[in-house]
């Protein structure tokens, strides 16, 4: 009961929190110009539960922006031409969390120069050099690897000969000297969402809207919520005024792109379908509930935060 009662509480707060968002949208003008998206911020009302900052004096947290040259410690700006050297193990938020700082080592050559993951370890090639294992084994990162191979151009290999290929710096969960999820700029992050979620779905999306789309997303086998369907029904009675729902993610990319889009508020256990946020609409809230004795709220948030999500978290 008491676990229920700070349930509910944490969720009230995040929901008036959102709602007091949902007014930046409703400013939103629907030919906002590219500079309007790259310097925009989340701000909340005065008199809501919940502050918002990305002040790391009030909310410590290494930063989620930094340079090239620190994802990439032999980063040196006078090599011609970069790949990006993958070593990160199959597991798919670290998958993220690579491919976001490769990103944006390919971001900072010319857009003519060729976009190379590097992929030299055996056991690794064995999946990312042959799609078809891949999209079996691993098919939410299969298909980001598809969507960049034919969308952004990147060459996937396990030999390169022009030039010495890159390591990302070290990461792990509990860093607090680098974010975990990480980037160069927010108009890397930008361009990173453009790819997946269309620029002029996003806007459709992002309209002024007197119903909140409220989120219940589970996870299909450890570390799920057992009493998702409660929290749902928990929900849609505090909030009758906004649409509440219960999701089961099976685990494909183009779910979580159908689905995340759409979300104005998500609750959601700790796990990997976690990095679906990258594809939520700006200032969009996230709830996230971590297990007993497990804690890394550093993690996804670094994440939230790239892509300007406002996050709280319930363990």
């Amino acid at each position: 009961m008491r676990q229920r009662r700070i349930f509910i509480r944490f969720s009230v707060a995040l929901i008036t929190f959102a709602v007091l968002l949902n007014d930046v949208a409703k400013n939103d003008h629907p030919t906002r110009a590219w500079e309007a998206k790259t310097s925009s911020s989340c701000e909340a009302e005065s008199g809501s539960e919940l502050i918002y900052t990305t002040n790391a004096s009030v909310f410590p947290h290494p930063p989620e922006f930094t340079s090239v040259s620190v994802l990439f410690p032999k980063f040196n700006d006078s090599q011609q031409f970069f790949a990006c050297w993958y070593e990160c193990p199959m597991h798919h938020p670290h998958f993220v969390q690579e491919l976001l700082r490769c990103f944006s080592l390919w971001e900072s050559q010319p857009s003519h120069h060729p976009r190379v993951l590097y992929v030299p370890r055996r056991q690794f090639w064995r999946k990312m050099g042959n799609l078809a294992d891949f999209d079996k084994q691993f098919p939410i990162s299969s298909g980001i690897l598809r969507t960049l191979m034919g969308s952004y151009n990147v060459t996937v290999t396990n030999s390169w000969n022009a030039g010495t290929p890159l390591k990302v710096q070290n990461m792990m969960e509990k860093d607090e000297t680098l974010s975990p999820f990480a980037m160069a700029s927010r108009e890397h992050a930008i361009k990173w969402k453009d790819l997946f979620v269309p620029p002029e779905e996003e806007l459709t999306s992002r309209q002024a809207k007197e119903r909140l789309k409220i989120a219940v997303v589970n996870r299909p086998a450890t570390r799920k919520l057992l009493n998702a369907m409660d929290a749902r029904d928990n929900l849609a009675a505090a909030f009758p005024e906004h649409d509440v729902f219960e999701h089961h993610l099976n685990g494909t990319l183009q779910e979580m792109i159908d689905l995340f889009p759409m979300v104005d508020v998500l609750v959601s256990p700790h796990g990997s379908q976690l990095t679906g946020v990258m594809f939520m609409q700006r200032c969009s809230a996230v709830l996230e509930m971590f297990p007993h004795l497990y804690y890394t709220p550093l993690y996804f948030s670094s994440l939230a935060r790239i892509f300007e999500l406002p996050q709280v978290y319930l363990n």
